[in-house]
């Protein structure tokens, strides 16, 4: 696939985006486009008969999401990292992105736009604004370089109804769970690999399952618990900044936790 087609086309989807500034809180966003829901029922598809995953999802888990799993397959070293940080190390009180599967834990927006040709799947992050560009037609990796990123190196592939996302290419600066989940300090490397697999449920429900990899950090292979998240009744993020004014206050009110 032709990877500036498919940049042109990121850039025109993150043009659309509203402009919003939080200070203080990253409250999420609303619109009077409360008809981006359609009915429940027929999973919506694209002209080649794939589903389309197009929308605003509202994430957030009601369960473990298999915490107690992850934790025990921490190697010793990584275990005694994690017992020097706490939650006022978590990177996002740095204006540093959630990295996925994390996104989804989260009760902030997230939008997907999906595009036939080129096929693509592009994910708007919403709180600690970032993007994801998604090939769909079976281009791999890049094989001569790959820099780093919060957001890793994503290539996606249909299974029958099921997007199945490979994404490599990692840096080691975010982290895999919320701070606030004890023992926090939720670590791992540049070798993380992170296995996607995105579903409609119906209409208005999505289910994301992530199973993680890191050879370097962990003993084995992690896979949380299945997330259903639904359709938002608005039908696009804004943009949440996130300025030192913010992060400050926020590291400094969980510095100030016991």
């Amino acid at each position: 696939m032709n990877r500036a087609a498919v940049a042109a086309f990121a850039a025109g989807v993150l043009v659309t985006a509203g402009v919003f500034i939080a200070l203080g809180g990253l409250p999420a966003a609303q619109s009077s486009a409360s008809e981006a829901t359609p009915s429940p029922g027929a999973i919506p598809r694209m002209p080649d008969g794939t589903p389309d995953l197009t929308g605003v999802w509202l994430g957030g888990s009601t369960n473990d999401y298999n915490i107690p799993d992850l934790l025990a397959l921490y190697q010793p070293w990584a275990r005694t990292q994690m017992e020097t940080l706490s939650e006022k190390d978590d990177p996002t009180l740095r204006c540093m992105p959630y990295s996925y599967p994390r996104a989804f834990t989260t009760p902030h927006p997230v939008q997907v736009v999906q595009h036939q040709n080129p096929g693509v799947v592009v994910v708007l992050t919403e709180t600690l604004h970032s993007f994801r560009v998604i090939p769909t037609d079976g281009s791999p990796h890049p094989v001569d370089i790959m820099y780093p990123t919060y957001q890793g190196d994503s290539v996606g592939r249909w299974e029958g109804d099921t997007l199945v996302v490979d994404v490599v290419g990692f840096n080691d600066r975010t982290w895999l769970v919320d701070g606030r989940e004890e023992p926090s300090g939720w670590v791992h490397s540049d070798a993380l690999r992170v296995t996607e697999r995105w579903r409609l449920v119906d209409a208005n429900t999505l289910e994301y399952v992530a199973t993680v990899e890191d050879p370097k950090v962990l003993t084995g292979p992690w896979t949380q618990q299945p997330m259903r998240v639904k359709r938002a009744p608005f039908n696009k993020v804004f943009e949440a900044v996130c300025l030192d004014t913010t992060t400050h206050a926020l590291a400094e009110a969980a510095a100030r936790q016991p």
